[in-house]
Formats: structure tokens, C-alpha cells, sequence
């Protein structure tokens, strides 16, 4: 969004409408305060910042900023400058504490007229790379969106298709096989099932993507055949709301799951949630840096458990088993830091001889790997098992979405080397097949 289109949009919108206008852009190709200006003089009702300590970057332009910009103009907002710095100096003290970088336009922020990615999503993309361990890809990735972008007729790049479109161009881009691992939902949006594309898709990829099936023609809406009651049958008394009833139909076993651990007191053992704040805030404060450093030093020692009291607050740091993160638990002087039982040690084994005609299959991306397409269903594939090109043999649960991964070939699987429900790595043998030529 440029001042220029800003100015122009609300003016449009503010001509066509009797309703308020609320905008709202982040900070991250550094145009916003621009865009706001612009659209504060079309008669812009409310914008959208942040303070200070938790602007700029792919955040929002710093109220400060804007409240001093305004000051003495007919669009002056009256608020009090120094009860605002005041409440920026609590923040900066949060963001430090905590540990939280600055916000800061990068390079890579300022090309957004180029790449057109929000900031929103950069922050996903960021956050996507980082737990596949490849932020380096980053400049990749942005080039990547563009194109999966046209591929599939321009999907405005917002919630969820921001997702859907981003996480395909990280998986293109970490694969090195353009659209070889497609997710579900971008199979369900070409197929239509998020409604109509606004462009034309490349007839290849589509056909690609759909392998066979028609995209639908009608609304979306009335294939669904499930009702509020089923839903609400299913999910028994774990339903308190209505929308958890809706929750669960959208997303099943997420909403389960969460269900099932708040309905237990969850909230209590959530890192540094609820009764864990009072334990260390104030005086006997031990902040996030600290812990993460503990955790960073477990890593890289042969020591399985570290426990540091500091202020009355005992910080109990225990590695996981192989491929889970560290586990931490904090508790108050005269209680017990518990921690979930550690695993036992993974011993590296030879791998057995196998035939020099196996081909091995290897996880594109971090994640869980998942035999079957649902609890209690039957899993893809077995050990014998002949499958085709394309067929799909496991999903891998990575980056919020479920993506299945399909034979490369036509052959017959003869080892399958992960339990089910197990995080992987990249690379990470999941299959061994023998071709069929």
C-alpha cells in the first residue's frame, strides 16, 4: 500500500459508506507513517499503532510518532505524550527482560514493493524457516512467493492464504522440486473449496495439484454435510461454548486437544503462564534470557539436567528425549521444580546391509511424521505394499500445515524406518523401496 492508494482507498470507501474506517499497516517497507498521513487527511477514523518499544519492523509505526506528528494540526489525537512515554519505558523494560529483539526494517523489509509479502506473513516465513532451521533461505523464499502466487491465480496474500501460499513456496524452495510436496490446503483451494481463484492458474500446476480430481462448481458451502448437533455429539462434554463446537469442526484434533488439556488445568503448566509469573516476577524475577541460556548450555554439554535457584524461584532444566526440545519447570523456594521423566538415552545403531537396488525416501522438511491420514485410520502403506508414482505414503505435520508425501516412483516398500507420531529431521530416512524397473 502506497500514501497515494491509502489516500485514495479511504476516500473511496469513506464516499461509498456511512461506516467508520479502520486501517492498518505494518511498519515493514517503512511507508506507513506516510500511509496513515495520507489517510488521516481522506477522513480516516481509526489506525492502528503500537509503542515504542514493540514498533517498526514488521510491527506497526510507533504511536509516539504519530501523536507527535499530528501535534498542533487540525488531526491533533489530544493524547498525553508523556503518559505515552511512560508507558513506553514499561515496555522497554518487558521487551528487555524478555529478551525480544527491536523491530528494525531490513533490507529485505524494503523490497516489499518488489516481493509484496505483508508483514504478517513475514513474520510466519520468519518463524517457519527458523523451526526447519534454514533462515537463510529467506531471500529464496520471497522470490518463491510471487511465483506460486501467479501459479495459482492471486489469491490476496491474507489469512489463510498467506499460509497456504508462503508455506508452498518454503516447501518448493527447501525441497529444491517445485510443487513435488503440495498440502492439503492448497490442494483445497484449487480445487475450489475456498472459493473461486480470482486469476487464471497455470493449467499445469493445477493439473498437477489436482491429479486427477474436477475442481468444484458449486459454493463451497454446500458440500458440507455435517451438522452443529453431530459436532456437538462428537465432541461431548468437553463442549462448554458454542464455539468450541464450531472450533472442533474446523479443526478436529486441534480443538480436542486443547480442549482435553484446559479441561485439566493446562494453563498451570504452560512456561512461564499464570502461577509460574508470580514465582518470578518482581523480586524474585529471573527472565526468559536467562533460561534460554541454561537450555542453549544443556545442549551443548553431556550434562542431562541443570537446576539454578536464584530469588527464591528453583529453575529446573532437563533434556528431552532425542529429537523434543529441553524441558523446563519452575517453582517457588520450598516446592519442587518438576520436570516430565527424562527419556531414556537413543543409542545409534548400524544400520542393517540392504540391497544396493533400495532407494531411500528422506523427510524434505522438519516434522512429525504420521503414518495414517487420521487417528484410529489405517496407515498408507506397509512393508510389501506396492505403491505407484505420486501415491502417498505418510504425512508430515510441519509448519501448522499437513503435508503428504508421495512416491517418486513406482516400487514396493520394503522397510518403513520411523514410528508413527515421530518428530523427524531433514533428510531423515522414512522409507526404504525397491523400484519396479
Amino acid at each position: 500500500l502506497t500514501p497515494y492508494r491509502a489516500q485514495k482507498l479511504v476516500e473511496h470507501v469513506k464516499r461509498e459508506t456511512n461506516l467508520p474506517v479502520h486501517l492498518h499497516c505494518h511498519y515493514i517497507g517503512g511507508m506507513a507513517p506516510m500511509n496513515y498521513l495520507k489517510a488521516i487527511e481522506a477522513g480516516v477514523d481509526i489506525i492502528d499503532t503500537a509503542a515504542a518499544p514493540l514498533a517498526f519492523g514488521n510491527s506497526q509505526p510507533a504511536t509516539e510518532m504519530i501523536v507527535a506528528a499530528l501535534k498542533d494540526t487540525p488531526y491533533d489525537s489530544r493524547l498525553d505524550l508523556e503518559a505515552l512515554y511512560d508507558i513506553a519505558d514499561y515496555f522497554e523494560q518487558v521487551r528487555s527482560k524478555r529478551g525480544f529483539q527491536r523491530g528494525v526494517t531490513s533490507l529485505t523489509h524494503m523490497k516489499v514493493s518488489s516481493h509484496q509479502v505483508p508483514g504478517g506473513m513475514i513474520s510466519n516465513l520468519e518463524s517457519q524457516l527458523k523451526d526447519q532451521h534454514a533462515l537463510d533461505r529467506m531471500v529464496d523464499v520471497l522470490e518463491e512467493i510471487p511465483k506460486v502466487r501467479a501459479e495459482v491465480g492471486y489469491p490476496p496474500l491474507v489469512t489463510p492464504l498467506s499460509q497456504i501460499v508462503g508455506t508452498q513456496a518454503v516447501i518448493n524452495v527447501l525441497t529444491g522440486k517445485r510443487w513435488a510436496v503440495i498440502p492439503g490446503e492448497m490442494k483445497a483451494y484449487v480445487k475450489g473449496l475456498y472459493g473461486k481463484a480470482p486469476g487464471p492458474m497455470a493449467p499445469e500446476v493445477e493439473k498437477r495439484i489436482l491429479n486427477g480430481e474436477e475442481p468444484i462448481k458449486c459454493r463451497p458451502g454446500e458440500l458440507v454435510t455435517e451438522t452443529f448437533e453431530q459436532m456437538a455429539e462428537e465432541l461431548g462434554d468437553l463442549a462448554r461454548t458454542d464455539e468450541d463446537v464450531i472450533s472442533y469442526a474446523l479443526f478436529p484434533k486441534e480443538t480436542r486437544e486443547y480442549l482435553e488439556l484446559h479441561r485439566e488445568g493446562a494453563e498451570k503448566a504452560v512456561f512461564m503462564m499464570s502461577e509460574e509469573i508470580d514465582a518470578v516476577k518482581e523480586d524474585g524475577y529471573m527472565d526468559v534470557s536467562q533460561i534460554r541460556e541454561l537450555v542453549q548450555l544443556l545442549d551443548a554439554s553431556d550434562v542431562n539436567e541443570i537446576t539454578v535457584e536464584e530469588g527464591g524461584v528453583t529453575i529446573s532444566v532437563r533434556k528431552g528425549m532425542a529429537g523434543e526440545s529441553a524441558q523446563v519447570s519452575v517453582a517457588k523456594a520450598g516446592e519442587t521444580a518438576s520436570a516430565a521423566p527424562q527419556g531414556e538415552a537413543s543409542v545409534a545403531v548400524e544400520d542393517a546391509e540392504r540391497p544396493t537396488n533400495w532407494r531411500a525416501i528422506a523427510a524434505p522438511m522438519v516434522g512429525t511424521f504420521y503414518r495414517a491420514p487420521a487417528p484410529g485410520a489405517d496407515p498408507f502403506v506397509e512393508v510389501g505394499d506396492a505403491v505407484t508414482e505420486g501415491q502417498s505414503l505418510c504425512i508430515l505435520e510441519a509448519m501448522k500445515l499437513m503435508n503428504e508425501i508421495g512416491a517418486e516412483e513406482e516400487g514396493v516398500i520394503r522397510e518403513i524406518c520411523v514410528d508413527d507420531a515421530t518428530p523427524v529431521q531433514y533428510g531423515e530416512t522414512l522409507f526404504y523401496y525397491e523400484p519396479a524397473s
